[in-house]
């Protein structure tokens, strides 16, 4: 099913396949607790009109526990929703392990992909996934289109959440298509390249002993190329001291981004320490030096001094 955009996908994922469960008699829901908004405001809907939500618990690397999920799965659960990518650290969430435990309990697993897409191989073959978001956006395409795909369940569901049909954008579609088959062959390669510049990257940082820890978990479980780093030594203003030498990263002050430290327990007194960034198959290692270059120069101007090369 095609839509408008990532959030209208998710919502008439989680609304369809909750509303579809409970009038079955599975009016209970499980949820990992990092969703996005399009599928928290469903969740809301779905609440209102006399569904359960259950909040499942994730390590302090923001991964979801599977066994929390085992915890609260029954005969009455009819949904369980889960990112199988998140969006601010990067972190992969272990969903076809949730997905099994879904279906070994007869429930419908979906989960958004829009951050996973193109990125890191996703096989809904060999998965008991049922429903995947996917972003035109994200993967490279144009903007105004999005879908759910849908493996297992019956196409029809999305007859129950008519507040969320919208005419499809043809043009839109087909762009998003040729973008998937491009991400898609280029995959294997790309993140060879991403992850070979993001491990220079930390190792300059080492060799100019910047203290820094990696949020999110070990780097197998982090999306190539990608890492939230906790800066010890950050000054004030870091990112926009950033922007000043063209080093441009995702906004420090995201309501994603805070609300997911909030949410692992990290002081958020100075936000300007979390340094996030997405390596593209378009840097090359002199982005990575002059990035490097550019960091250490500021913490030791900070600090009253600068390093001698």
């Amino acid at each position: 099913m095609f839509c408008s955009d990532c959030g209208m996908a998710n919502g008439l994922a989680v609304l369809s396949a909750g509303r579809l469960a409970r009038e079955s008699g599975r009016g209970h829901i499980a949820v990992s607790p990092l969703e996005k908004s399009s599928v928290v405001a469903a969740l809301k809907i779905l609440r209102s009109e006399g569904s359960s939500v259950s909040v499942l618990a994730m390590d302090e690397s923001g991964r979801v526990i599977p066994d929390s999920l085992a915890e609260v799965i029954s005969d009455e659960t009819g949904l369980v929703a889960c990112a199988w990518v998140n969006g601010v650290s990067g972190t992969i969430q272990p969903v076809c392990e949730l997905a099994g435990i879904s279906h070994s309990a007869g429930a419908w697993f979906h989960t958004d992909a829009s951050d996973a897409a193109g990125r890191i191989e996703i096989d809904l073959s060999c998965t008991d996934i049922d429903l995947i978001t996917v972003c035109s956006l994200k993967i490279g395409g144009p903007p105004g289109a999005a879908a759910v795909v849908m493996s297992n369940a019956d196409p029809w569901i999305a007859s129950v959440a008519p507040e969320l049909t919208s005419m499809p954008n043809i043009p839109g579609i087909s762009g998003m298509a040729a973008a998937m088959d491009i991400m898609r062959a280029g995959m294997e390669p790309r993140g060879r390249i991403v992850n070979q510049l993001r491990a220079d990257l930390l190792e300059g940082l080492d060799s100019f002993n910047v203290r820094y820890s990696i949020i999110g978990g070990d780097l197998e479980h982090i999306l190539p190329g990608t890492a939230l780093l906790n800066i010890s030594q950050a000054p004030g203003k870091l990112h926009t001291k950033l922007e000043m030498e063209n080093i441009i990263l995702p906004s420090h002050n995201s309501t994603d981004r805070l609300s997911y430290l909030d949410r692992l327990g990290f002081d958020m007194s100075n936000s300007e320490q979390y340094l996030g960034f997405s390596i593209d198959a378009g840097n090359t290692s002199v982005d990575v030096e002059h990035f490097l270059r550019s960091l250490v120069m500021i913490i030791q101007s900070e600090k009253g001094g600068r390093r001698e090369d």
